[in-house]
């Protein structure tokens, strides 16, 4: 746990040298999906790994969920063939999307089972890595929270 609680602090550190793009605030904040900005980097594979790795469970915590009345049970998942950059995650700064958060993810990716491909899916989490490890936390604030889910037929 101390290395994950290292590697948020690190990475919201960091992380304000890839995007500080904040647009303006709505009305309606916690129904809003901020624009990411556009990963147009090769190195931004790198980057795409180590958040999907990072969050891994509640990424396949989701999948399972959207694919369970379907009767799929995704085992893995992959880079989109439509992305050639890797550019699976791209981060959002700013507190327009939400008073609760420090910042939202946008993970793109390709969830599979052991014989297909199931689609591209776009995930939005929004995360306060501050919480990451405290207990006993009220359930209107997780550490981390699927806000939106998206599919596309492959």
């Amino acid at each position: 746990m101390k290395i994950k609680r290292f590697i948020m602090i690190i990475l919201l550190v960091s992380s304000f040298t890839i995007s500080t793009n904040v647009s303006a605030s709505s009305n309606n904040k916690e129904n809003e999906i901020p624009n990411f900005p556009e990963a147009n980097s090769f190195n931004n594979r790198y980057f795409s790994y180590f958040i999907t790795d990072l969050y891994h469970k509640e990424i396949m915590e989701a999948f399972q969920s959207y694919y369970k009345s379907k009767g799929l049970k995704p085992t893995g998942y992959g880079p989109s063939s439509e992305d050639p950059d890797y550019g699976m995650v791209s981060i959002y700064f700013g507190n327009d999307f939400s008073d609760k958060f420090s910042y939202m993810l946008k993970v793109s990716l390709s969830p599979t089972t052991d014989k297909k491909v199931l689609g591209r899916d776009t995930l939005y989490f929004a995360v306060e890595p501050s919480r990451q490890l405290m207990k006993d936390l009220p359930k209107d604030a997780p550490p981390i929270k699927l806000v939106k889910y998206e599919h596309k037929e492959p």
